[in-house]
């Protein structure tokens, strides 16, 4: 955002024009209005062929590492790793031994808390589970309808009228405390 170098509009965007064979910033306005003439920008494409690596810190540049985008870990992989604990006939002291980690950590990820990468490849590969799944899109939502037509705008309308109407109305009581006719005055 810059100034109209013409009008002296401000915080508006403005593009080089040619007025009076003079090269000033003008607003889109000034241009329409008086017919200005805009100078093309000229772009230098300039090509480095440079083999440096793009690590930076602890992740490629321009890329998520925290993102995966073909797996995500399983939602129940607590349950999972119990499960196959279980099967195994291990006890989370024994797994944990095996897997040279304290028991808290087991504890702590059979109860939903979730385990570091690395930790979820040694699970992986002692208790030989899979603990990611296909990642499924988040902004997908399944609709259920009990008859065959599609659901629309208004059935949705419909059915929150009928939830607010089907919650009961409590009844303003009395404060306890309070008499009826308000704070009571000291007389004198």
């Amino acid at each position: 955002m810059g100034a109209c170098e013409l009008c002296g509009n401000e915080g508006v965007s403005t593009k080089k024009a040619t007025v009076s064979s003079a090269l000033l910033e003008c607003c889109n306005r000034c241009i329409v209005s008086l017919g200005l003439i805009v100078e093309a920008e000229k772009f230098d494409l300039v090509f480095e062929n440079t083999n440096k690596s793009q690590v930076i810190g602890r992740g490629i540049r321009g890329v998520d590492i925290m993102s995966n985008d073909k797996t995500e870990l399983a939602y129940d992989f607590h349950s999972r790793i119990r499960d196959a604990r279980i099967q195994k006939g291990l006890s989370q002291v024994e797994l944990a031994k095996k897997m040279n980690e304290k028991i808290a950590v087991i504890q702590k990820a059979e109860n939903g808390i979730r385990p570091t990468d690395s930790l979820i490849s040694k699970f992986s590969k002692i208790l030989s589970i899979e603990l990611y799944v296909e990642k499924i899109p988040n902004n997908h939502r399944m609709v259920g309808v009990k008859e065959d037509r599609v659901l629309t705008i208004s059935d949705v309308k419909d059915q929150n009228i009928q939830q607010s109407s089907d919650r009961r109305v409590k009844k303003k009581g009395r404060r306890l405390g309070v008499s009826r006719s308000g704070s009571r005055t000291r007389r004198k």
